[in-house]
């Protein structure tokens, strides 16, 4: 249980997060960023899609000034050690909350040019990473900056680390169930597929690996109306079986 490793007020702030950010809209990267600074009381944060080069696009902010962020995007963001396509597999997936300082030793990392020119620039010190990662590809990053102090350098502690891993799997759980959704059902409704809304629903379930009793469940439907739907999906896509469906979705 999530309670033996933290202590009662890092549980109850979990909990309050994870209920904060249930509802998922459009808005849902915004209300992540506020839940942040809400129960966790970071200030100056992002939140970025990232692409299947692992590239970082779109960036939401919070508390952070544009003339910042452009000033990143335009002069900076290629030295930054903390962009996903720059870490190897060592980091990731084993770890998910990455900070500079765990890149590079403090010397390297307060003699580098990226440091200098701009963190300190703007009066930052470190900056930790919040990778989100769904099915072994990283699908966002959520990043906060914190300020150099005697206490701690800007540096999280053990158990903040662990909290933030585990926010870091329900955020990108709902990323995928809120993003992936709605590119998968445009993908689907239209003329050449003709699938039912119940189609794409069982499809959906199918793409993600569960059984036909499970899909049941999840639709209160019986599995024979499953099979229903499933031989349907299996004519409209010209194939026999569930593998030749999943390889002409991954082909789509």
């Amino acid at each position: 249980m999530v309670s033996h490793f933290l202590s009662d007020d890092k549980y109850k702030k979990v909990l309050g997060f994870m209920d904060e950010i249930s509802i998922i809209n459009e808005n849902f990267r915004k209300e992540v960023l506020l839940a942040f600074e809400h129960w966790f009381g970071f200030h100056q944060l992002n939140f970025w899609f990232c692409d299947e080069n692992n590239q970082l696009y779109d960036p939401i902010t919070l508390n952070t000034n544009q003339s910042i962020t452009k000033d990143y995007l335009n002069n900076y963001m290629d030295m930054d050690h903390l962009v996903p396509h720059k870490l190897s597999q060592h980091w990731i997936p084993k770890r998910r909350v990455i900070s500079l300082l765990d890149i590079q030793s403090k010397k390297e990392y307060e003699n580098s040019e990226y440091y200098n020119s701009f963190m300190k620039k703007y009066g930052f010190y470190n900056n930790t990473g919040i990778f989100l990662v769904k099915n072994k590809n990283i699908i966002g990053l959520v990043d906060f900056v914190s300020e150099k102090n005697e206490k701690n350098e800007g540096i999280i502690d053990e158990s903040e680390q662990m909290t933030l891993e585990i926010l870091s799997r329900c955020i990108a759980q709902k990323l995928n169930d809120r993003f992936y959704t709605d590119n998968f059902e445009n993908a689907f409704k239209n003329a050449e597929y003709n699938l039912t809304d119940r189609e794409i629903e069982v499809l959906k379930l199918i793409r993600q690996g569960y059984s036909n009793k499970e899909i049941g469940e999840n639709l209160f439907i019986s599995v024979n109306t499953v099979k229903k739907h499933i031989r349907s999906l299996y004519q409209k896509f010209d194939v026999n079986n569930r593998s030749g469906l999943l390889f002409k979705l991954n082909s789509i």
